[in-house]
């Protein structure tokens, strides 16, 4: 099975970075890809790829989900998370292949369900890749990703203090976890933000792709 997406290649004949972006539970990849072209103006030699989760969403057929999250099963949702982990590893490493790239030029980026599925995707990386970039999101299960770290990167959550569909002490928590396992990972909260990304928001992501990469 492969993922549908929508992509913007670099503004130069070679990459040198690439982005991908995965949205959250019931959306698409079209709900990202203005970020997409909003970071681009800033960053000409990045490739940003914006993908579809590979489920059509249970509450919203018009979206998409990485994995059902009103499953009663916990079980069932793992084996779900799995499954479309492997589809987006197939796909991470074709993208990577056509544009001539390796995991260190690789950031993922992800909002609420997306990402769940950059944490743990990432770190279950043997090379370390360039980061993540977290929105209104949080470590789905701990021992999930406890029992599947093979790599470390630079990790930036982003939470807003209104967020009601994942609460902030869920970031926090997240925080620590993955703190505790010698991440390089900071967090930056907005005040009065719901579960969305903010003006600021977009500027702080922005800024930690400049940061970590040398162009």
């Amino acid at each position: 099975m492969s993922l549908n997406f929508k992509k913007l290649n670099s503004n130069s004949s070679q990459a040198k970075k690439i982005v991908i972006l995965s949205h959250g539970y019931g959306a698409d990849c079209s709900d990202l890809l203005s970020i997409g072209e909003y970071w681009q103006r800033f960053l000409p030699d990045f490739c940003f790829v914006s993908v579809n989760a590979p489920t059509v969403c249970q509450i919203n057929p018009s979206g998409f989900e990485w994995f059902d999250l009103m499953q009663t099963s916990k079980e069932k949702i793992i084996e779900e998370f799995q499954s479309s982990l492997k589809l987006l590893d197939q796909f991470i490493n074709t993208e990577l292949e056509e544009q001539g790239l390796k995991k260190k030029d690789l950031f993922l980026m992800g909002f609420s369900q997306g990402t769940m599925m950059s944490l743990q995707l990432a770190l279950s990386y043997k090379d370390s890749i360039a980061g993540v970039l977290g929105y209104s999101g949080k470590v789905y299960d701990f021992n999930f990703l406890e029992n599947n770290i093979l790599s470390k990167c630079p990790i930036l959550l982003l939470h807003g203090t209104a967020d009601t569909v994942i609460p902030l002490e869920e970031m926090y928590t997240s925080y620590e976890f993955l703190k505790k396992k010698s991440i390089d990972i900071q967090y930056k909260v907005f005040e009065n933000c719901g579960h969305s990304i903010t003006p600021d928001g977009l500027s702080t992501g922005l800024n930690f792709l400049k940061l970590k990469v040398d162009l």
